[in-house]
């Protein structure tokens, strides 16, 4: 592979690209002024375009820094832009050896996914070929990125923001570059991060251009979440959190944070990142003061190399603990769910403690009030903490008035979490950030996690309801799932509920209540995990998704129908070109017919299906194999064709029969970044299979969507103007 192009014929070839008379046959063709003019004037500044995302799009250029260990997926992706009539196939290489080759096709993007080669710094590489050999004089992709395989040594994550010039300062590093000899002579191995809103990975590259820094893996955060941060939200912590723990998850040894923005920490932290800013990182590396990290380094790779990778890749990513000696059951029936919580709440001794999202008039509700009053009225202390703006409680001095029989009984409380009291309260953030959890605990012994509100579309089977043609969608039930646990995991739940509780103004700790912890014994031979994600500050949800989706080797299974995040969708992109099979069974927000039309539904309810359909088409055009449920037939449905495609409102994904997740955390990014949510996640085979062997029932009777239907089809143009016109930032 050439190490340097001529960008000015590079240049000279784009743009003949727009007459439909240049030829791409490679050889030289006769001069044409306006190419050359351009070429002339932009061929110096062409390397500093391919770091803009904007001109990338429209030129080519390859997508991003990796910063990895030695066999870990590594994903190289470039964008194509108007290049991609140049050849049929495009070439990566790490330095000059050939590691992947991928047919270009009609895409605007091409990527490859590899396992991470030795440790050291790889650049990366993109060249465009035909079936028969190279295209033209120069058919390397404008620009590259490089691969850095951590080596073991302690990693010192360093700003780069210290490269820019500042308001108050010129540059940090400045051109002595103290900071990097000191880290260097201290036995540091350095990249860089950015987390901005705003994407300044050309400017940086002009600063280590001019510093004269090797190249070296810059990791830029943030960028592509413009449309949250125009909300007036700083996603700083968040994103720069998730990024050490996924780097971390990674096996590397990500050891100290170097940052002026960043206030240090104590030398004695027992926190294993060290967090610095500039002046002090130079002082400590000068003194000597950083031997302790070599060998933290070394004890953390001798780990993760010994370690199972679920296990650890959870672990670190999520902040979670594995805990075995559990039983689970996954329940998908509605009508089964209901039977089996009234069942637990009849059994109650001491606690019973719940948490919805919503809280709405309907019959399962009226039942639940009773059997929550019956036992409390026995002596079981009750505890109910919701969502104070989706079950209106405590909404601008409004009282849920279904909650007033449960207020009145001396032995129940009734707590409002995330309280709107005044005018002030109606912003954005504070509407947004909501708790999405869904916990039931039974006398500290026994738990449900779940997507399941309080009503009756989450608690009735499809069997139950009788539908004809004009049934309305409010009166068809919802596909939902829960995870039933006994066991020491319980504890972790019931944990997470105290806390809640505590935070949000409730009188409640384990010491002023003895019997709330309850010691608990083994149950089952099932390992698992709470992963609790609290909104805006962590992402501890979306890291738990990531990490499930990058473990997978052959196949994924996503029940879901809300609008996929962004880096979601990336790493389903992944897996699908590492040729893991991905299917998603979904739902219809707007419930429809066995035809595909409509049953009469809120204007809302039809616009948010057209919405997550136009979301999902990329993803089905890609090759994710996409399923519409539909319940069995039953004498109850007698609308045309005799079945019917209601909302799917479970939040469950498995991986390879192996690993499964089911709560609260839809795969959004209201769930992934806003709301606070809760999933437990199981690591035990049988359970993950026997749960595998119930979606491959639901799927067999599902439809399966095809792009080229005349079903799919006759509502392109109803989703795309949907799309172009939705709200982003608050999707969903």
């Amino acid at each position: 592979m050439p190490d340097r192009h001529d960008l000015s014929v590079r240049l000279r070839q784009i743009v003949g690209l727009f007459d439909a008379d240049t030829a791409l046959s490679g050889a030289e063709s006769e001069p044409r002024p306006l190419a050359d003019a351009v070429a002339g004037a932009l061929s110096a500044t062409l390397e500093r375009w391919s770091r803009s995302p904007t001109l990338r799009s429209f030129i080519g250029g390859i997508e991003r820094d990796v910063l990895t260990s030695p066999g870990e997926w590594v994903e190289l992706q470039a964008n194509l832009g108007v290049t991609a009539k140049l050849g049929t196939v495009a070439r990566f290489y790490l330095d000059k050896q050939l590691v992947a080759e991928n047919p270009i096709e009609d895409r605007n993007e091409v990527r490859a996914m590899i396992r991470a080669p030795d440790p050291g710094r790889y650049r990366v590489g993109v060249e465009l070929a035909t079936a028969t050999g190279r295209v033209g004089p120069s058919n390397e992709l404008i620009g590259s990125r490089t691969l850095q395989v951590a080596d073991g040594r302690p990693l010192a994550l360093i700003h780069a923001q210290l490269l820019l010039p500042g308001l108050d300062h010129p540059e940090r590093l400045g051109p002595d570059l103290a900071l990097l000899e000191a880290l260097e002579q201290a036995g540091f191995e350095i990249a860089f991060f950015d987390i901005h809103e705003k994407n300044r990975a050309a400017a940086i590259h002009d600063a280590m251009v001019a510093l004269r820094i090797p190249p070296t893996a810059t990791l830029i955060y943030g960028g592509q979440e413009q449309e949250l941060t125009s909300l007036g939200v700083n996603f700083a912590q968040m994103f720069g959190l998730t990024a050490v723990r996924k780097l971390r998850a990674k096996g590397v040894p990500v050891s100290a944070i170097i940052s002026d923005d960043i206030p240090p920490t104590d030398r004695d932290s027992a926190d294993p990142i060290e967090l610095l800013s500039h002046d002090e990182a130079i002082r400590r590396a000068n003194a000597g003061d950083f031997q302790h990290l070599l060998g933290r380094a070394r004890a953390f790779r001798e780990a993760w190399q010994r370690a199972d990778r679920d296990t650890w890749r959870l672990d670190h990513a999520t902040g979670s603990k594995l805990i075995p000696g559990n039983e689970f059951h996954a329940e998908l029936d509605n009508r089964q769910a209901r039977e089996r919580l009234f069942e637990l709440i009849e059994g109650a001794t001491h606690s019973l403690h719940l948490q919805f999202y919503i809280v709405r008039p309907s019959d399962f509700t009226e039942r639940l009030i009773v059997a929550l009053i019956r036992r409390a009225r026995a002596g079981v202390r009750v505890r109910l903490m919701l969502d104070a703006l989706y079950s209106e409680e405590e909404l601008l001095g409004r009282a849920n008035p279904l909650l007033s029989s449960l207020r009145a009984e001396p032995n129940i409380s009734v707590l409002a979490v995330e309280r709107i009291e005044t005018r002030h309260d109606v912003e954005v953030t504070k509407l947004k950030r909501r708790d999405h959890r869904k916990l039931i605990i039974i006398d500290g012994r026994r738990a449900i996690v779940s997507g399941r509100n309080a009503s009756d579309e989450y608690y009735t089977g499809f069997a139950e309801i009788p539908i004809h043609d004009n049934t309305r969608h409010e009166r068809i039930p919802w596909l939902d799932a829960h995870v039933e646990v006994g066991g020491p995991l319980v504890r972790e739940i019931q944990r997470s509920f105290l806390q809640t509780w505590h935070e949000q103004g409730g009188a409640l700790t384990p010491d002023n209540e003895p019997g709330l912890l309850p010691e608990l014994a083994v149950k089952g031979t099932a390992a698992g995990r709470l992963v609790v994600h609290r909104g805006l500050a962590d992402a501890n949800g979306l890291a738990m998704y990531e990490s499930m989706l990058e473990l997978a080797n052959d196949h994924v299974y996503i029940v879901n129908d809300f609008p996929i995040v962004t880096a979601l969708e990336r790493s389903i992109r992944r897996l699908l070109a590492r040729g893991v099979r991905v299917e998603l069974l979904t739902g219809s927000a707007a419930a429809r017919r066995a035809d595909g039309s409509f049953f009469p539904a809120p204007m809302h309810r039809t616009l948010f299906e057209l919405m997550v359909k136009a979301r999902l088409e990329p993803l089905l055009l890609a090759g994710v194999k996409v399923y519409e449920f539909e319940p069995p037939t039953c004498e109850q449905v007698v609308a045309r064709g005799g079945r019917f495609r209601p909302y799917v409102h479970a939040k469950l994904v498995t991986v390879d029969g192996r690993l499964a997740s089911i709560g609260s955390a839809n795969l959004d990014a209201t769930a992934s970044f806003w709301e606070s949510e809760a999933n437990v996640v199981v690591q035990d085979a049988v359970f993950s299979g026997r749960l595998e062997d119930q979606l491959r029932e639901l799927i067999a009777g599902s439809v399966a969507l095809d792009p080229e239907s005349d079903y799919w089809r006759s509502e392109r143009a109803q989703r795309a103007v949907v799309l172009k016109l939705w709200p982003g930032s608050l999707y969903s």
